[in-house]
């Protein structure tokens, strides 16, 4: 199941990223005509990525320690009369980073390829 989710996730970023990148047309024929590379403005866009999914993560994760005590608890007692003991996994959770940190590259390298491959002309005549 989280997996799952993370898979929504990862497109919901590419479609969050791909709007980004038609939004901000401007801006990278901006930075083609002052001589940024197809590697620079694709590394833009995979660092905006990344840093949106380490976000999420931090937010997830910030969020995820009171609703899973309280959740333990709930759900202990709704279960078995009595709460469970709750645990923090730190080995799991920073799992999940390294697989965040993976999908967000990942979601955000096909915008980032379009970005880079937008020619200065194609910018200006965009509207």
């Amino acid at each position: 199941m989280a997996i799952l989710l993370a898979v929504v996730g990862g497109l919901g970023l590419t479609t969050t990223m791909s709007i980004n990148i038609l939004e901000r047309i401007r801006e990278i024929g901006v930075l083609r005509a002052i001589g940024a590379s197809d590697g620079a403005v694709q590394q833009i866009v995979l660092a905006e990525g990344i840093v949106i999914g380490l976000l999420s993560w931090v937010v997830g994760s910030l969020l995820s320690l009171p609703a899973s005590r309280i959740m333990s608890q709930q759900v202990g007692m709704a279960l078995l009369g009595f709460p469970l003991n709750y645990s923090f996994a730190l080995g799991g959770t920073m799992m999940w980073l390294v697989i965040i940190i993976f999908l967000a590259a990942a979601a955000s390298l096909g915008p980032a390829r379009s970005a880079s491959r937008l020619t200065i002309r194609e910018v200006l005549a965009y509207e």
